[in-house]
């Protein structure tokens, strides 16, 4: 039977969104201030099959493949294939999750593990377990609706796959699977990319939700169940996750007790990017012990404090210099021309993403020390200057998003640009240079829209009441600020 769905005259993007249009040519306003591409008003024609499948009988399935565009191997076309239904199912399935793999990997493609970054590592283990558990089955399958533009079956698989964890969780022999680990880590992707809600905070909720159940699953087994294979790589890369959130909160990092910190790493010992999160640990010791010193009303202990937070600047400072000459030279981003440099092989993203958090960091550290300052700075010594750490994050940024980088350079880059523009929001009139490199970002037709929505609805999540509903840039420069002083 030919039909065509629904009753709305909206775009086709409004209307796979759900979200009322005004139906404005050539683009309507809802496409134009999320910054997505309007497809216009055409009604797609789509075939709804009748056939009645019994159980005596069952039909099977005709599917027609369309071939993908996999990046080096020209396009093939493919007849038509019979299936019965199971087969037909988990064609369906592999079809959408592969086209999420193509969208999301650098370059497009699967390549071994050997010798790559947590970006890739984590993806590969999902991969490897979907086809035995349906949480992470229907996740993926969620991410591969999104990427082929199927919303609306993207999030009923999404359900689904809250559904099948929830199973799971009730499950005392299946509670402690690593799949669990890898099905909350799949749920914090969707929320960055997919979770765009008109109640703008709620995605950066959903988002820290998993992030919960994520540290609840580790903290639920001991540290030595975390020492070799899957359970340590899914723990390794959950660290970050973590790690993200807190220092966005300016709290202290849970696992950061000298258990968790060595005894997951007693039979493999901790890579490059494994010492860089024990550094993030450290910064977010830094910022908790920072508003511990604001809100001390004793001046005796306060001054005790302020020492004390000195000495973890310094302490800070004297690590993150010993992590770079352990580990040799930073990535350049661009040639000697000024022209981004594109190469995406997994070697050189893992590099990549090492220098944003490091430079990250840096800016962490050295924007604190300038904003704790006793008498405060009216020149910032060059020695301390976050400034040049902000601007090279923004010059970074466009490696992340070329075509080649894949949905994941976006993933990887997000967090620094938010902190960095935290940082530059914070104090607007001693980074004004900063914030005309990363704020205009933003802006560019690259999905950077869609990783600043998140980075804004998380801002708020973090914020004080009085700060939330603030609109605008004068409400992310108030949140930002906000930050920069403790206050939350």
């Amino acid at each position: 039977m030919v039909g065509v769905p629904g009753r709305s005259k909206g775009c086709s993007t409004c209307r796979k969104r759900k979200k009322g249009c005004d139906r404005l040519r050539p683009k309507c306003t809802q496409c134009s201030t999320a910054g997505l591409e309007c497809s216009g008003y055409q009604r797609d024609t789509v075939f709804i099959n009748h056939t009645q499948l019994t159980k005596s009988a069952p039909l099977p399935v005709v599917y027609r493949r369309e071939p993908l565009p996999i990046p080096g191997h020209p396009l093939r076309v493919i007849g038509d294939v019979v299936l019965p239904n199971g087969l037909a199912q988990t064609a369906y399935t592999e079809k959408y999750i592969s086209m999420f793999l193509i969208k999301y990997l650098p370059g497009g493609r699967l390549v071994p593990t050997d010798g790559l970054g947590p970006y890739r590592d984590w993806i590969d283990i999902a991969h490897g377990l979907y086809t035995s558990d349906k949480a992470i089955q229907f996740s993926l399958l969620s991410l591969g609706l999104f990427a082929a533009g199927e919303s609306q079956h993207a999030i009923k698989s999404y359900g689904l796959a809250l559904n099948n964890l929830r199973t799971t969780l009730s499950l005392p022999e299946k509670s402690q699977n690593d799949s669990l680990l890898a099905t909350c880590q799949l749920m914090s992707l969707l929320e960055v990319f997919h979770g765009f809600d008109e109640n703008v905070s709620l995605q950066g909720h959903k988002w820290r939700s998993h992030l919960n159940g994520l540290l609840a699953l580790i903290r639920a087994r001991s540290p030595s169940a975390y020492q070799s294979g899957v359970s340590h790589q899914l723990f390794a890369d959950g660290r970050y996750l973590l790690l993200m959130a807190v220092i966005k909160e300016r709290r202290r990092f849970p696992l950061n007790t000298p258990e968790w910190r060595t005894v997951p790493w007693e039979k493999e010992p901790k890579s490059r990017i494994d010492k860089l999160h024990d550094i993030m640990a450290d910064a977010s010791e830094l910022l908790a012990d920072v508003d511990q010193m604001r809100y001390c009303n004793d001046p005796l202990q306060k001054t005790e404090l302020y020492v004390a937070v000195l000495v973890t600047c310094q302490n800070l400072e004297e690590t993150l210099q010993c992590w770079l000459r352990e580990g040799g030279a930073l990535m350049a981003f661009q040639d000697s021309n000024g022209v981004t440099i594109n190469s995406t092989s997994p070697s050189d993203i893992h590099l990549a993403h090492m220098t944003l958090l490091y430079w990250t960091m840096c800016a962490i550290l050295y924007s604190t020390l300038v904003s704790i300052h006793d008498p405060p700075l009216s020149k910032v010594p060059a020695k301390i200057d976050a400034a040049p750490y902000l601007r090279n994050v923004a010059n970074a940024l466009p490696y992340f998003w070329n075509n080649d980088a894949g949905m994941c350079g976006a993933n990887l880059a997000a967090w620094p640009w938010g902190v960095c523009l935290q940082i530059a929001f914070g104090s607007p009139e001693r980074y004004p240079e900063e914030i005309a490199l990363l704020e205009p970002f933003s802006l560019q037709k690259n999905g950077a829209m869609t990783v600043i929505q998140f980075l804004n609805s998380l801002q708020r999540t973090t914020a004080g009441p009085e700060m939330i509903h603030i609109e605008g840039k004068e409400g992310i420069m108030l949140r930002a600020q906000e930050w920069m002083m403790g206050r939350r």
